[in-house]
């Protein structure tokens, strides 16, 4: 469009991405090249998505636009919508550290390469974050404002002031109806820092190898949340290895451990409720284990009631619908509020 500058992502700092002095195998990877060979497959095809990752500006354009390249044509998937799964979704500054919704990529532009965010004019100038897909492979994307418009890119916060997320599908932002919702965003614009979201659908494991990939980054808290992915077995296998060695390279950092949420259907299907509690269990034994090794930094959410009571905040009885994200919302919060206070 002639009537437009357009202004490359990378231009203006990637906020969310870690490892970014290190070559990528392609620009907007989770991780980089090198850790390929280290990673199970799943983990490695599910880090190409740009989950979590944001871009900061201040403008005063009337108009914002967005042009973008995908590394393939599929748009969205059975638990990612077109919105969540190759949307681009802006926030912008209400009050000091403080962002509201703005608009997100309608489905009506989900096959154009470049469209408005929103039809509707924009006045005055703001402070806005905007949001990557929560799935789709990106290979470059543009900002478009309009030429006469003042720009400002805001860099992107600091590595030890952030939340480093890792976990599931849930983590990765399935069936969160557009990108700023998925809850480690969400978390995060609440406490007011930056986040890095480690969310591999249907790959979480807790693989000692990511451990020690983890403790390379400095951040000021970690959420491991791989419960929803991982079977008893696994859970007995991996889980104290990978917590221990975290805590062995990365010792004064707070980490919260959590559980997964039951089934939505479990009152029902009372088999899947039974293995909820078998899980839960392996993984409290695990915890104690720890406590009584020392640990002292690590705080423990169990998942009962993580999705509320009632029944009505998931999709299929897994993934959170935007009513189960609130309620993560509202529970993981005040428990990562302490652990950020505790570290003085």
């Amino acid at each position: 469009m002639a009537d437009i500058r357009w202004i490359d992502f990378r231009s203006i700092g990637i906020e969310g991405q870690a490892w970014q002095d290190m070559p990528h195998e392609s620009v907007y990877d989770r991780f980089p090249a090198e850790f390929k060979g280290r990673l199970a497959e799943g983990v490695w095809v599910n880090s190409h998505s740009t989950t979590g990752m944001c871009i900061s500006f201040i403008t005063d354009s009337p108009v914002i636009y967005i042009r973008r390249k995908f590394a393939e044509a599929q748009l969205e998937e059975h638990n990612f919508n077109n919105c969540s799964f190759s949307g681009f979704d802006l926030y912008a500054e209400d009050r000091p550290g403080k962002f509201r919704w703005v608009a997100t990529t309608s489905h009506r532009h989900g096959n154009d390469s470049e469209y408005p965010l929103t039809l509707d004019p924009i006045r005055g100038r703001h402070r806005y974050r905007l949001y990557l897909p929560c799935r789709n492979q990106l290979l470059k994307a543009e900002l478009g404002i309009a030429p006469g418009a003042m720009f400002e890119a805001v860099a992107p916060r600091p590595e030890t002031e952030a939340l480093v997320y890792y976990g599931s599908s849930i983590v990765h932002g399935a069936y969160s109806s557009h990108a700023g919702l998925c809850h480690p965003a969400w978390l995060a614009r609440k406490l007011n820092i930056p986040s890095y979201n480690f969310g591999f659908s249907g790959a979480a494991r807790m693989e000692l190898e990511l451990a020690e990939i983890f403790a390379t980054l400095n951040p000021a808290v970690y959420v491991i949340d791989a419960m929803p992915n991982m079977n008893l077995d696994q859970i007995r296998a991996n889980a104290k290895p990978f917590l221990k060695r975290l805590r062995e390279l990365r010792p004064h950092t707070p980490v919260l451990l959590m559980e997964d949420a039951p089934k939505t259907n479990g009152w029902f299907f009372r088999e899947k409720l039974e293995d909820n509690r078998r899980r839960w269990n392996a993984m409290r034994k695990i915890y104690r284990e720890l406590c009584e090794e020392g640990e002292h930094r690590m705080a423990y959410l169990k998942g009962n009631t993580l999705f509320g009571t009632d029944s009505e905040a998931a999709i299929d009885g897994v993934h959170p619908s935007d009513l189960g994200y609130v309620r993560m919302v509202e529970q993981i919060l005040p428990v990562l509020k302490k652990l950020l206070k505790s570290r003085g």
